[in-house]
């Protein structure tokens, strides 16, 4: 129990650590992005960077796909990043291997001072010192509970073969970081064994290749699922390079052994050194053909040709849930896209699917309703798992400002759906609605159109100016479409047949609808702009 407990404080440690780093410098990645990427050899030191800020080489792969899909790098440097990244969790484990408790429980004192006593980012600061510290305490208690371990011949056996059996150790890495999702607590557990005299050199060195190995399965089963094809590229780089540096690292497992020996004679720090040197040699053996990696993956990997499945997100990866600060920007990338979706598939056949004789201009904009149920039922999902994450503040209110414009936007898919929906109630009826009336209604049309085009714009660059253009311009709206209702009402009927004044009534009616419909879409247009401009 003991060392299950200091196992469960490790964890929390580490992702303590992480989740507070984030927040403290999640923000800051752009700009040290654009400073670090400018040489190719700057991206493996921007993969070691952010690993170690984040504790999380997955959280590294996120951030990867989410630079190369903003055009913000090339695949090639993606794969510079991933490599480096290897280096970052070397790092951070070279960290644990040293025997600081004491400096870890002032660290944790100092955490407290600044969480309780500083500023948000004080409080961020200390937040991940006391993560930092708890991790070194964790440590402490797995290695006292593992001297017991001695005294137990099956498992002092068990341990002993493998280093008899590399590929059986190669394996038990393997299987166990995939289990955990963390190859640093594998390498935590592997230090207090090693502490103890639990396992050999010879067990070391292939329990690290294994580990190498299965820190990238979660990452790659994610990718198989995701819609962005450089996130499977990247994803599958990165659990190639690890296969292959292992194979051909196996047939000299001795002499890796021997280097290892001789950087220390401490087992403990020999585990995080043959995790070092394996990374080293990745980097050595496959940064000199990045590029041309990245293009070979684009030619056994090719880009989706023709129509993307219709009800898949077009922005969000659900991986990008381990940097908060990616899938914020994801989501309000799939506003964006969703947007888009409503105003080409729906707003825009309005006119064809109202003065049509048949029902397949309607059914078409039924069928792209459904679809923005879709994609807003699992944004909202999407948002709702984010929210658990911890997020600061800022990321709070982004996140309810997401929400509220993705509300927004199914409310005027609805307004566009029970528009159709009156043209099949005319075609039921063996109606159409008349051409002059739809001249009458083109006016107010026309003026919601560009309102939401102009909103569209707006989100892309979070203009606040263009969104205040809409605003300013919805009185003009109103002005209309009370005009018009009132014109409609005010028609007398002409005399004719009974039938044919029911069937005129029901016209206007029906007109009358349309314009209410028209106007209400605009109404959650400006309810929009008012998000962009912060009033609401």
């Amino acid at each position: 129990m003991v060392f299950l407990g200091g196992l469960g404080l490790f964890m929390y440690g580490v992702q303590t650590t992480s989740d507070a780093l984030q927040k403290f410098a999640a923000h800051r990645l752009k700009q040290i992005l654009q400073s670090l990427t400018k040489k190719p050899f700057m991206a493996v030191m921007l993969g070691i960077i952010v690993t170690v800020a984040f504790q999380s080489s997955a959280a590294t792969t996120v951030l990867v796909v989410e630079f190369v899909n903003a055009g913000m790098m090339n695949l090639g440097q993606a794969l510079g990043i991933v490599l480096g990244s290897a280096v970052g969790t070397s790092i951070s484990i070279q960290l644990i291997a040293f025997q600081i408790l004491d400096v870890a429980l002032g660290a944790i004192f100092i955490g407290f001072v600044l969480y309780f006593s500083g500023k948000k980012q004080g409080r961020h600061l200390g937040h991940s010192l006391i993560g930092f510290g708890i991790i070194f305490v964790g440590m402490s208690n797995m290695s006292a509970a593992s001297a017991p371990l001695r005294n137990i011949p099956e498992v002092y056996y068990f341990l002993s073969q493998l280093g008899a059996h590399p590929i059986l150790a190669i394996l038990v890495g393997l299987i166990l970081t995939t289990v955990i999702q963390s190859s640093t607590a594998i390498f935590a557990i592997m230090m207090s064994l090693a502490g103890q005299e639990l396992l050999s050199l010879s067990a070391i060195v292939p329990l690290v290749l294994g580990s190498h190995i299965g820190g990238t399965i979660t990452t790659l089963l994610s990718s198989l699922t995701t819609q962005k094809m450089d996130a499977k590229r990247t994803a599958i780089a990165n659990t190639g390079y690890k296969v292959a540096a292992t194979i051909l690292v196996f047939p000299f497992l001795s002499q890796f052994a021997d280097l290892i020996q001789w950087t220390t004679n401490n087992l403990q720090r020999q585990v995080a050194n043959a995790h070092l040197l394996f990374a080293l040699f990745m980097i050595l053996l496959f940064f000199p053909f990045n590029n041309f990696i990245a293009k070979l993956l684009k030619r056994v990997i090719p880009d989706r040709q023709g129509k993307e499945a219709p009800l898949k997100f077009q922005v969000i990866d659900e991986v990008s849930l381990e940097v908060p600060a990616v899938a914020l920007k994801q989501a309000d990338g799939e506003i964006r896209a969703l947007a888009s979706f409503i105003y080409s598939k729906m707003m825009l056949k309005i006119p064809e699917a109202l003065l049509a004789k048949s029902n397949d201009w309607a059914e078409d904009v039924e069928k792209a309703e459904e679809g923005v149920d879709w994609y807003y039922r699992h944004t909202m999902r999407f948002l709702a798992v984010l929210s658990q994450k911890g997020l600061t503040d800022e990321q709070a209110e982004e996140s309810m400002n997401i929400q509220f414009i993705a509300k927004e936007l199914e409310y005027i898919g609805d307004a566009l759906m029970a528009m159709v929906q009156i043209t099949k109630k005319l075609h039921r009826e063996n109606l159409q609605l008349p051409e002059e009336n739809w001249e009458v209604l083109n006016e107010l049309y026309t003026q919601v159109t560009e309102h939401f085009a102009a909103v569209m714009e707006a989100l892309t660059t979070w203009d606040s100016q263009k969104a205040a253009e809409v605003i300013r311009e919805h009185p003009e709206t109103t002005r209309i479409q009370r005009d018009l209702q009132f014109n409609f009402l005010a028609q007398s009927p002409l005399d004719g047949l009974e039938r044919d004044l029911k069937m005129e009534e029901k016209r206007r009616y029906i007109t009358l609808d349309l314009i209410h419909l028209m106007y209400q879409a605009d109404e959650h247009t400006v309810n929009i702009a008012k998000v962009v401009m912060g009033i609401v």
